[in-house]
């Protein structure tokens, strides 16, 4: 059955395979965003479809949109934006949130709020000392633990049929070349013979989940039936990996005469940070399928085509910067 599905965030790396996905599959998709479609390469080159509907819209403000489900995925990147704008950060989160639930609640529709795993690393001491226990550097994390008690709260005093899905590091297709989390930075360095920036020793150790993994995830979430309380669910791999064993690996991949440098130690840099995915094992019969070795490989294939065709054009890397 054909359904009308709003997607919060449609142009970022998962709202874009997001769109693509439901489009294949026969329904009526409406991609919200503040950036522009050409902003996603995949949206970007995609022939027009009559199912697809592009709005400029900031969540922060209201809005009204006649749906049956809505994917909330609007959330500015923890590493570009939590010390800029740590005010705007919440209010996606917060007020963001607000208005979609608003929306769902109006139109009886199904809302699936896109969390982050960073909420379970919250500073835990054994003494209650006054601490800055909520610092630019942490604004995302208390964004997404707020948004999700918001959810919750509309479930039990509305009725609101919400589930949360708690995201992990997820990479890919179709990213920005930008986009400042490790495994696109790493690449687009690696193909460009630069150095390779690791914090600390580079012995963290962390889990990566191919786009398309953590996409189809979230639809069996938004599929499965309701439940009295709000259904929460761990997305990720659980392939661990050491954060200097993956620069390596991609240099490797790459060929590339990148070197390895490390810098001083984040304070906040957890040492491990994995999921446990045996809820949406159990739940929804979910678990990754793309090995990191096949992710990588298809993701250096992308960036390579993206810096030729920005070399193409004439731009310099310091313009794409």
């Amino acid at each position: 059955m054909q359904k009308r599905i709003v997607i919060l965030g449609g142009v970022g790396l998962i709202g874009t395979h997001l769109c693509l996905r439901l489009l294949d599959e026969g329904h009526e998709v409406f991609c919200v965003d503040i950036r522009d479609i050409a902003n996603s390469p995949l949206l970007r080159d995609m022939p027009p479809h009559p199912g697809f509907r592009y709005v400029r819209h900031n969540i922060v403000h209201q809005f009204g949109i006649r749906c049956d489900e809505i994917y909330n995925l609007t959330s500015p990147s923890r590493v570009r934006y939590n010390k800029a704008l740590p005010v705007e950060t919440l209010k996606v989160n917060m007020l963001g949130s607000i208005n979609a639930l608003d929306t769902a609640r109006t139109e009886h529709a199904r809302i699936l709020f896109a969390s982050a795993g960073t909420v379970y690393s919250v500073n835990c001491r054994d003494t209650s000392e006054e601490a800055d226990s909520c610092s630019t550097h942490r604004i995302l994390t208390e964004g997404k633990r707020a948004a999700e008690a918001m959810h919750r709260a509309y479930q039990t005093e509305f009725g609101v049929d919400a589930r949360i899905a708690r995201i992990f590091n997820t990479y890919g297709s179709g990213a920005d070349l930008m986009d400042q989390r490790v495994v696109m930075k790493m690449i687009v360095a690696a193909l460009q013979n630069r150095d390779i920036a690791i914090n600390g020793s580079g012995e963290q150790l962390r889990t990566f989940c191919w786009v398309e993994d953590i996409v189809d995830g979230l639809v069996r979430l938004m599929d499965a039936p309701p439940t009295e309380t709000t259904r929460t669910i761990n997305f990720g791999s659980n392939h661990e990996v050491s954060i200097r064993a993956l620069a390596e690996k991609i240099i490797a991949l790459t060929g590339s005469r990148s070197q390895i440098v490390h810098t001083d130690a984040r304070i906040d840099d957890a040492r491990r940070r994995t999921p446990d995915i045996s809820a949406a094992r159990r739940e929804l019969g979910w678990a990754p399928r793309t090995p990191l070795v096949e992710g990588l490989r298809r993701t250096i294939s992308y960036v390579e085509k993206e810096l030729a065709e920005k070399a193409r054009a004439g731009i310099t890397w310091v313009e794409i910067s």
